[in-house]
């Protein structure tokens, strides 16, 4: 049995994701994205969050949200 999951899941919820900018936290950012979450891109390298911002946007036609910091 393989679980597919609605692609408005996650409709109507905001999700802030740290680390962003790459790998497992790119990978999470752009998962909920298509299942219809606004995401909110946290990470330390801008030019990288700007790259995942526009794939976002690119994908689903969404602007997230990015900021920059070193915690």
């Amino acid at each position: 049995m393989h679980y597919q999951p609605k692609q408005d899941l996650l409709q109507g919820r905001i999700i802030l994701i740290t680390g962003a900018s790459d790998g497992i936290g790119r990978e999470a950012a752009q998962t909920y994205a298509r299942y219809g979450a606004t995401v909110i891109l946290h990470g330390r390298n801008e030019e990288k969050l700007r790259q995942v911002a526009r794939t976002i946007a690119d994908e689903n036609g969404t602007q997230p949200q990015w900021f920059t910091l070193d915690l």
